[in-house]
């Protein structure tokens, strides 16, 4: 069959936009090898560390839980804060759990799954100081947080204090260790999980500034059935005892201060459907 040149010219140009259209419109699975990459913190105990070249802590257990779930073996790997994104849009890391807070911004460039679990900004300082018990007792002093968080902005809002940036969680916990700092600040549920290894240091209980941090599982764009697939596991996985029960193995520091510890920190199932998978927080 001959096909004229008027009528065939137009049959391609449909065809290549349609090619360019399939392109745009789909991803391959991050998951079709049955196993990915993920980031994490290799200094924070507790929540992401490294011990032994054996990844630990509550990131950890959920990343295990909700791959395990999909039948996908995470490889655990360190990731600073401040490249947690950058991993993921160079494809150098499948997913990130790394206490990677959702953001608005964020979720412009990057997807997430969560919250996995929330938590408030605190203050950590040495067990022997007494000093400390309000924001007003903070003035003048140096508190220590590191590069690659939300943390700093936090502290410029609600604090007089003489804030700085460290390099990492290691350098502040020197600091403080060494009274250079008189506080260290970052997340509560982090702090915490410092205290189970540094027993001269402890958080205040009742002091916390800023609004909620929600922690999710990130990914680059463009993968949101897998995206998809992973909320689902864990939703399911907040609404059992395997949660509550990792979370006890992880932070016990947490559980043990904090008899409404659940409703402080274990997200809803609702939350992880207003947050997940999306380019801006549901209104």
């Amino acid at each position: 069959m001959t096909i004229r040149r008027t009528t065939l010219a137009p049959l391609l140009v449909l065809a290549a936009l349609a090619a360019t259209a399939t392109a745009c419109g789909s991803s391959e699975s991050l998951f079709d090898s049955g196993r990915v990459a993920v980031g994490m913190k290799d200094d924070q105990p507790g929540t992401s560390s490294i011990e032994h070249y054996h990844p630990l802590g509550f990131d950890v257990d959920v990343a295990n839980h909700v791959l395990k779930t999909l039948n996908v073996e995470p490889d655990f790997g360190a990731v600073p804060s401040e490249l947690r994104g950058t991993v993921l849009k160079n494809k150098k890391k499948d997913l990130v759990v790394a206490t990677f807070s959702i953001t608005a911004d964020r979720m412009k460039d990057l997807d997430f799954v969560g919250p996995y679990a929330s938590t408030l900004q605190g203050f950590m300082i040495r067990a022997d100081d007494h000093s400390i018990q309000k924001i007003s007792d903070l003035d003048g002093k140096r508190v220590c947080t590191w590069t690659g968080t939300t943390s700093v902005d936090t502290l410029k809002k609600y604090t007089g204090s003489k804030w700085y940036e460290a390099p990492d969680a290691s350098s502040c916990i020197d600091d403080l260790n060494t009274k250079y700092a008189s506080a260290v600040s970052t997340d509560q549920m982090i702090l915490y999980g410092f205290t189970e290894r540094h027993k001269n240091l402890k958080v205040i209980p009742k002091l916390t500034i800023g609004s909620t941090n929600r922690y999710g599982i990130a990914m680059a764009k463009g993968h949101r059935a897998d995206c998809y697939k992973l909320r689902d596991a864990l939703r399911a996985y907040v609404t059992t005892s395997d949660w509550d029960q990792d979370f006890k193995s992880s932070l016990h520091s947490i559980t043990d201060a904090d008899v409404d510890w659940q409703a402080h920190y274990k997200p809803t199932a609702d939350e992880i459907e207003l947050y997940s998978c999306r380019d801006e927080p549901a209104p």
